[in-house]
């Protein structure tokens, strides 16, 4: 009888042992300790440690804003009953109820009761692009939604469909953008031979970082403020954000002004263009930033991470965590980089 010691546990020079004489029989020690605090796995510490810091800072946040937007809010509501109140002494023939259920009507059915609005609709091309966009990506501004009980039905099943084409679309996508990515870093290995891995790669990220700013942030940005009457550049920034990392509150919705009746099915219709193209450069850059293991914090909370053995991890502390090529292809992502830099290296000698 023979038994596997996988290699992934077992240290480089001790090959495992075969024909029954395992150190795992025999109630014999295995080849690995598992590194334990107070007899506790060191990563359910960790993830303790992490979820304990995670609700506090959920109740942070929930402290946070309402310090700071209760005041306005409390402002506002006082200038709304002000207004109410003043418009009913003006109009002594409109009761409150009325006007009350007046306010209930409009506001209801989520459409615009502006002049300017009352030929629009939610539903032309332009705005249900949008709208399709935004439930698959689920980003969900909330500013249209379908009133029907058939439009309702659909849009479930729309989704159950479209949530998860969507994910294979960007990943399919980012996987393909993957190639001529890490054939860049391995230009880069080369050139700054001189520097460790770690940091040609986190100048690799930082100079990608920057520029899917520039084209994803900041230029979007600086379009939607000139573009939309009444936004600042910090309600500019707030929505491009709120929209890339999917939260979609919908408080800021771009063509809905009246200076866009010419244009808004087309304006409409880049906007959703643009919330996908942001999302798959995101995506791609995300995918990046998790390929190098120093900053992918998350790996520390895997059981995996509990395995040690001595000889080998103080040789990877001499080398530097994470400084060899060959410590770099612990993931899919990173073995798909060693490809293409071998690649790229035929090419170079070719």
């Amino acid at each position: 009888m023979s038994l596997t010691i996988y290699q992934s546990i077992t240290p480089a020079d001790k090959p495992p042992q075969q024909n029954g004489q395992s150190s795992l029989l025999c109630g014999a020690e295995p080849p690995y300790r598992i590194r334990k605090w107070c007899g506790v796995r060191r990563s359910t510490w960790l993830l303790t440690f992490y979820v304990i810091a995670y609700i506090g800072y959920l109740i942070g946040g929930s402290y946070l804003f309402g310090y700071l937007e209760h005041d306005n809010e409390q402002m506002l509501r006082r200038d709304v009953r002000r207004r109410k109140l003043e418009f009913i002494r003006e109009h002594p023939s409109v009761t409150p109820q009325q006007l009350e259920q007046l306010i209930v009507d409009v506001t209801a059915n989520g459409l615009s009761p502006l002049e300017h609005g009352a030929n629009a609709t939610n539903w032309n091309f332009g705005q249900s692009f949008l709208f399709t966009v935004t439930i698959v990506t689920t980003i969900g501004y909330g500013h249209i939604n379908p009133k029907t009980a058939g439009g309702k039905l659909v849009c479930i099943l729309y989704c159950i469909v479209g949530i998860p084409f969507t994910l294979v679309f960007l990943s399919a996508i980012v996987q393909r953008l993957l190639s001529p990515t890490f054939r860049l870093l391995s230009k880069f290995l080369q050139k700054l031979s001189h520097f460790g891995n770690l940091e040609v790669r986190l100048l690799h990220l930082g100079l990608m970082g920057l520029a899917i700013f520039l084209m994803v942030f900041l230029i979007p940005s600086v379009l939607f403020w000139w573009l939309e009457p009444g936004w600042s550049f910090l309600d500019s920034v707030y929505f491009v954000f709120i929209s890339l990392t999917t939260i979609g509150l919908g408080d800021y919705i771009p063509g809905d002004n009246a200076v866009h009746i010419y244009y808004r099915n087309f304006y409409k219709a880049m906007v959703g263009v643009y919330l996908l193209t942001g999302l798959l450069l995101l995506s791609l850059t995300l995918t990046v930033y998790y390929d190098i293991p120093q900053l992918n914090l998350g790996l520390h909370l895997h059981k995996h991470r509990d395995i040690f053995d001595g000889e080998n991890d103080r040789a990877s502390q001499r080398r530097g965590y994470g400084t060899s090529k060959e410590e770099l292809s612990e993931n899919t992502t990173v073995s798909h980089f060693a490809e293409t830099e071998t690649e790229t290296n035929q090419l170079v000698r070719k």
